[in-house]
């Protein structure tokens, strides 16, 4: 009976790197990925810096990499938080203002979206008085990134304080 080779590695030998294009495209197509992360990713793997930017101008070119689309998917995600939580997320993948003035006009302005956040977690502060009710979603919301003037409008009109 005959056992397969092994598969591991053997001291000392190294693991060479697949082609610049190559490692770009699968990591590309495996996840939605800004320009910014995938250009940070290859260079962190050892890559030159001229053949990463020829390998990311070619998945532009095939429409492998969009910022647009990667700005347009964190919007949906955290399309229930404020403007300020949204921005620095899509600072944070690098996207640039271009595709962040397209993220918010496909959203609901953002007191509609404090609106509806503050609603859902109001039910939850049923039990309280109404100060304290007020205390909380100031506090809930402004952790969501929602902003301080934007928050003020809500809670007074969630809870009828003026």
């Amino acid at each position: 009976m005959k056992f397969p080779q092994s598969r591991k590695k053997k001291i000392g030998e190294e693991k060479t790197p697949p082609p610049l294009y190559e490692r770009a495209l699968a990591l590309a197509t495996r996840t939605l990925r800004s320009t910014d992360e995938l250009r940070q990713r290859l260079l962190t793997e050892g890559y030159d810096s001229e053949g990463v930017e020829a390998s990311l101008a070619r998945l532009k070119e095939v429409y492998l990499l969009d910022d647009a689309r990667v700005a347009a998917a964190v919007g949906r995600q955290y399309k229930e938080k404020g403007d300020r939580f949204i921005l620095n997320k899509l600072k944070s993948r690098g996207i640039d203002t271009e595709e962040n003035a397209a993220v918010f006009e496909a959203l609901d302005d953002e007191l509609t979206r404090a609106l509806d956040a503050g609603q859902k977690k109001l039910k939850a502060l049923s039990a309280f008085e109404v100060r304290v009710q007020s205390q909380k979603l100031y506090r809930y919301l402004a952790s969501r990134g929602f902003a301080s003037n934007t928050v003020e409008k809500a809670v007074r009109r969630l809870t009828g304080v003026d």
